[in-house]
This record gives C-alpha cells, sequence and structure tokens, in this order.
C-alpha cells in the first residue's frame, strides 16, 4: 500500500487533502479538548517500520509545549523522516537524548523506562514501534461522528495495513490502549498467540507486572 504520508503538505495545517473535509469539519464540531490539533505534524507511527515489537496506542496526545518543540526544524525533519520510514540513529525518535525534554520524550521514557533498563536506550530505540489508532493530536480523543465521516481515514487504512504486515511477519505486539478499535479494525489480532494486551490501559507502562511474559520481550530485544 501507498504511504499517504508522502503527501502530507508542508505547511500548516497538517491534514491529508482526503482527509480535510472530515478533519476540519470534527474539528469544527467538537470541544477543544477534543479537537485534532493540526497546527502540528501529525504522529501516526512512530520508531522502525521493520521492528520484532510493535505498541499500539490510541492517538497522540497535545501539550502546550508541542507547538514549541515542532517549531524546531531538527524536530520537524526527525518527525518528517519517521512518516517516510527513513532509516535514522534513533528511529523512535522520543528516545533521541536531543529530542528529552520534548512532552512525547517525558511520556516514553516513563512508558519504556523499565525495558531501557533492562536492555539499553538504543536497542530499544531501534527495535521498537508505535501505531496510534487515530494519527492527529489532541489533548483528549474522541471518535469521529458517523454523520461526518464512516469507516476509518484513509492514513488509519494505512495504519492497518503496517499492523497487518507485521503480524505476516510474525512479529509480536502489545495493545497498550483501545483494543475494542483495534480488534474491530484488525481481526487477525484476535487469538493471536504474538497479540499481547497491557493489564492496565490506564497505566500503559511496559513492566513486568503489566505485561505477560514480559521476560521473553526483553529476549527478543536483547538478540535484535
Amino acid at each position: 500500500m501507498e504511504n499517504p504520508w508522502k503527501e502530507l503538505p508542508e505547511q500548516s495545517p497538517y491534514i491529508l487533502s482526503q482527509e480535510s473535509r472530515v478533519i476540519s469539519e470534527f474539528r469544527a464540531r467538537c470541544k477543544k479538548n477534543h479537537q485534532p490539533q493540526t497546527q502540528i505534524l501529525p504522529e501516526p507511527f512512530i520508531g522502525n517500520v521493520n521492528a520484532p515489537i510493535y505498541l499500539l496506542s490510541l492517538n497522540p496526545g497535545y501539550s502546550d509545549k508541542d507547538p514549541h518543540w515542532h517549531s524546531k526544524e531538527n524536530f520537524k525533519l526527525a518527525i518528517k523522516s519517521n512518516l517516510l520510514h527513513e532509516s535514522s540513529d534513533y528511529p523512535f525518535y522520543f528516545l533521541n537524548p536531543e529530542f528529552k525534554e520534548s512532552p512525547g520524550a517525558t511520556w516514553w521514557q516513563g512508558k519504556l523506562k523499565q525495558l531501557i533498563l533492562d536492555t539499553s536506550l538504543d536497542i530499544v530505540a531501534n527495535n521498537i514501534f508505535c501505531v496510534e489508532y487515530f494519527p492527529y493530536h489532541s489533548e483528549n480523543y474522541k471518535e469521529i461522528p458517523k454523520s461526518i465521516s464512516t469507516g476509518l481515514l484513509k492514513s488509519q487504512r494505512y495504519s492497518v495495513y503496517l499492523v497487518r504486515q507485521a503480524i505476516k511477519r510474525n512479529a509480536r505486539i502489545i495493545i497498550m490502549r483501545s483494543s475494542k478499535k483495534w480488534f474491530s479494525s484488525v481481526p487477525e489480532l484476535k487469538n493471536n498467540n504474538n497479540v499481547y494486551e497491557l493489564r492496565s490501559p490506564q497505566n500503559v507502562c511496559v513492566t513486568p507486572n503489566n505485561l505477560d511474559d514480559y521476560h521473553d520481550f526483553v529476549d527478543i530485544l536483547k538478540k535484535c
């Protein structure tokens, strides 16, 4: 499947043209905390697309510090390179020490802290891939009403495609949040021995207490 993010505009609003009507109408109808923040770059996924471990989440959050970081050329370049699946020293760029003060880095370093301690920063940064169910930032997630759009957006269909490709090559998959949405969009995730759910979707830290067979994931990473 062709990567739709190749067509992302160079300037704000950062919305794929095929999704502009839907996202604009949704923004106009919903409360501020639910509005997709299209003045900053979307982050539908992050990391090495060929990673042996996939994380499935809901959508990228939003902090009032994000516009500052998204205005930095090196940060923007990292996001844009990631959208095109281009190689880098830190595919999971929120683990790049250069960006450690960014809101996303603060969040992810907390969630992946134990994995990093049990392996290394470089190993995790190069061998984890996270896919968001919805690609645009918002303070809080809200489903787009069916009166505005039925079915998945094109960008979401591409994310589903990436997950399906990962399933085909037997990647291990951890559903962090919104398992019902992911099971509905990718039925192949059901009854799959390579698919795990975190015990607490409210506390999505990847730790031994929150993930069955945690140490198997550590072993996979150490072999990379």
